[in-house]
C-alpha cells in the first residue's frame, strides 16, 4: 500500500502546483474561461466545450497563502487559511473545487485518508471541473479507496476514470486488475477471478506494444489469477516468460511443480535440476526432493550421489527415513557396497521396524559377507514389523548354509516354511541342507576311518 500512497501523493502534489499559478484573477479577461485537456491529450472535439467559471482574485491569494504554508510544512496554518476560505459565501464551483482540492492534498499530507477521500469527492461534485482536473482527481479517489481496501468503490472509480481517460497507460489497468483480485480473494468468486485477467492482460500488451517487457510483478498477478482458475497451461506459459527476466529459483521450482501435476516427470526433473545444479536449493526437504525425481526417473544412480553429498555438507538431515531413501536409491543403482552405510544407519535409527535390517542383510548377502548378512537378518526379524518374515528366514538360511551352519540352516528355513507362500522353496532347501549335511557327515567319518 505504501506504493499507492507515494503515487497519490505526486500526482495530487504535482497537479496542485500546476494548477494555482495558471488560476485566473477576477479581472481576467472574460467572464469563463474555457478550459480544454484536449490541448496536451487529443481529446475529441465535444470536450473542448467544456467552461469553467473564472477564478477570483481574493480566491487566488487565500490558495496561494494555503499552498505556501503547506509547501513549509505548516498544514495548521494551512487549513487556517482554507477554514477562511470557506466560510465566504460566494464561491464559485471552480473555486470550490480548488478549495476541497487543497484540502484532500492537506489531509493526505497528514495521512487522514477518509478526510482526504471526502474532500476529493466534494471535488468531483462540482459542476464544469476542468477536465484535466476531473480526470486525475477521478484517478486520486480510486487510489485512496484502493489505499484503504474498499477495492469495490477502487473498482467503480476506476473504471469511471476509464471513460474520461485518453490513452490510459498499462498502470492504471494493473490497479484494477488488483482491486478485482482482491475482490475474487475476499468472495472466492472465479469470475472475479476472469474479470481481473482482462485489464491485466490489457497492461501487458500495452508495455509490450511500447517495446518494454511485462513487469515481472505484473506477471506474476497474472500467474496467480490462472492457477486460482486450475489453467496450468496459462501458469506455465507465464512462468516461462518470468524465468526470461528473472531466471530465480522460485520460477524454476514452481515450473517443475506444474510439470508435476500434470505428471510430466522428465521435463518436472529438468526445471528441478536447474534449481540443484546451480545450487539453489535450500533445505533438507528439497534435496530429498530432487533425489526422489532422479528415482522416479530410473537415475538412482545421481540420486544416491544427491543423498551421499547432501549428508556430507549438512544440507540433508540424517534420518532414518533419509538413510532408507539413500540405500534405496544405491540398491537400485546396484552399488551394494555404497548402499551399506546407508542402512547401517538408517537400521541404527529404526528401533521398531526390523525391514531396514534385513535389507542390511540383503546387501551384505550380495556382497557375499556372510556372517554380516546373519546378523542383519537376524536383528531384522528380531526388531519384527516385517512384510515378509518368510523371505528374511530363506535369506537367514541361505547365509547361514553358506558357512555350514546346517543344523540352524534346516531351523531358519522350517520357520519360512509355516508361510505357504515360501512351503516349497524353504522344503527344497531342507531337503538340500539336510542331504549335504549328511553327505559331510559320511565324508568325516571316511576320513575318520
Amino acid at each position: 500500500m505504501k506504493g499507492v500512497g507515494k503515487l497519490i501523493f505526486a500526482v495530487v502534489l504535482s497537479f496542485s502546483l500546476w494548477l494555482l499559478p495558471a488560476l485566473l484573477p477576477e479581472n481576467a479577461p472574460g467572464a469563463l474561461a474555457s478550459v480544454s485537456h484536449a490541448q496536451n491529450t487529443g481529446e475529441k472535439k465535444e470536450r473542448k466545450t467544456r467552461k469553467t467559471p473564472a477564478m477570483r482574485e481574493k480566491t487566488y491569494k487565500k490558495l496561494s497563502e494555503s499552498r505556501e504554508l503547506a509547501e513549509a510544512d505548516d498544514y495548521v496554518g494551512a487549513l487556517r487559511a482554507l477554514d477562511s476560505l470557506s466560510r465566504q459565501k460566494d464561491l464559485n464551483s471552480y473555486e470550490l473545487a480548488q478549495m476541497y482540492n487543497f484540502y484532500g492534498y492537506i489531509h493526505f499530507s497528514q495521512e487522514n485518508y477518509p478526510l482526504a477521500l471526502k474532500d476529493y469527492e466534494n471535488v468531483l461534485a462540482q459542476p464544469n471541473l476542468p477536465l484535466g482536473m476531473e480526470t486525475s482527481t477521478i484517478y486520486t479517489v480510486a487510489q485512496l479507496y484502493f489505499t484503504q481496501e474498499d477495492y469495490v468503490r477502487a473498482e467503480r472509480q476506476l473504471r469511471r476514470w476509464f471513460t474520461v481517460a485518453e490513452n490510459p497507460g498499462p498502470s492504471p489497468y494493473v490497479l484494477l486488475g488488483q482491486a478485482l483480485y482482491q475482490q475474487a480473494e475476499a468472495s472466492k468468486d472465479m469470475n472475479k477471478y476472469r474479470e481481473a485477467i482482462i485489464p491485466v492482460e490489457k497492461a501487458i500488451s500495452i508495455r509490450i506494444a511500447q517495446g518494454k517487457p511485462p513487469k515481472e510483478n505484473w506477471l506474476l498477478l497474472l500467474r496467480v489469477f490462472y492457477f486460482e482458475l486450475g489453467d496450468l497451461d496459462k501458469v506455465e506459459e507465464i512462468l516461462v516468460q518470468l524465468l526470461v527476466i528473472n531466471p530465480k529459483r522460485d520460477y524454476w521450482v514452481q515450473l517443475s511443480g506444474i510439470y508435476g501435476e500434470r505428471d510430466e516427470v522428465d521435463k518436472q526433473l529438468i526445471a528441478y535440476e536447474m534449481v540443484y545444479i546451480q545450487g539453489l536449493l535450500k533445505s533438507s526437504r528439497e534435496h530429498v526432493t530432487m533425489a526422489q525425481l532422479y528415482l522416479q526417473s530410473n537415475v538412482p544412480y545421481k540420486a544416491g550421489k544427491v543423498m551421499e553429498r547432501g549428508f556430507n555438507s549438512g544440507r540433508i538431515e540424517k534420518t532414518s527415513r533419509n538413510y532408507r531413501l539413500a540405500a534405496q536409491a544405491w540398491t537400485m543403482a546396484q552399488e551394494d557396497e555404497k548402499a551399506i552405510p546407508a542402512l547401517v544407519q538408517a537400521a541404527k535409527l529404526s528401533k521398531d521396524d526390523g525391514e531396514l535390517d534385513v535389507r542390511l542383510a540383503n546387501a551384505y548377502f550380495n556382497l557375499r559377507q556372510w556372517r554380516d548378512s546373519i546378523d542383519a537378518s537376524r536383528t531384522g526379524i528380531d526388531k519384527g514389523g516385517l512384510k515378509r518374515s518368510d523371505q528374511a528366514n530363506i535369506m537367514l538360511g541361505m547365509a547361514l548354509y553358506n558357512v555350514e551352519r546346517y543344523t540352524q540352516a534346516i531351523a531358519a528355513f522350517r520357520v519360512a516354511r509355516r508361510d505357504d507362500r515360501s512351503r516349497r522353496m524353504a522344503s527344497q532347501w531342507i531337503n538340500h541342507v539336510s542331504n549335504e549335511q549328511k553327505r559331510q557327515e559320511q565324508l568325516r567319518q571316511a576320513l575318520a576311518n
